[in-house]
């Protein structure tokens, strides 16, 4: 869960206020669980719910959001590993900037979390055709943003 909140803001204050606002939610609303459902898949989407509040306040507050762009990497054994996983985890951070957040949640459950386009559907109150169509344009917006980015990191590197 803090995971998906942090990839939809990009900000660790921010992903952990979400899972404290969608954790008080899962404990609140845990008599509505259905039973025989997925309880992942239901804490997921009052997770993915609560970042999508989250971004709208913040739209209303900021116009444009950019000084929120820190990266989450998982420790690896080596060291070239990690620093390829760093690199990695920046330029797709700021890839995901790109994103209109519909985009940006779909991308996250679909490819980073490993969801089922009928449970990433389920999870956003959507029909699978508009996932599959969120998740192309995610994709395609990745793909032609990825030269731009990694060449703006080399170009950081150099200085």
């Amino acid at each position: 869960m803090m995971n998906l909140a942090f990839r939809m803001t990009g900000n660790h204050e921010a992903a952990e206020e979400i899972c404290q606002e969608a954790m008080i939610k899962v404990f609140k609303y845990l008599n509505r669980f259905q039973t025989g459902r997925s309880f992942r898949n239901w804490a997921f989407k009052i997770t993915a719910n609560a970042a999508f509040d989250y971004l709208r306040r913040q739209k209303k507050e900021e116009s444009v959001i950019e000084g929120r762009r820190h990266v989450a990497v998982h420790s690896t054994p080596s060291p070239e590993k990690r620093l390829l996983n760093r690199d990695i985890a920046r330029r797709l951070q700021s890839c995901l900037g790109y994103l209109t957040p519909k985009e940006r949640m779909v991308f996250l459950l679909r490819d980073a979390e490993g969801f089922s386009v009928i449970e990433t559907a389920g999870l956003m109150r959507s029909s699978s055709m508009a996932v599959r169509t969120h998740l192309s344009r995610a994709r395609s917006k990745i793909r032609m943003r990825y030269p731009q980015v990694r060449s703006r990191i080399e170009g950081e590197n150099d200085r």
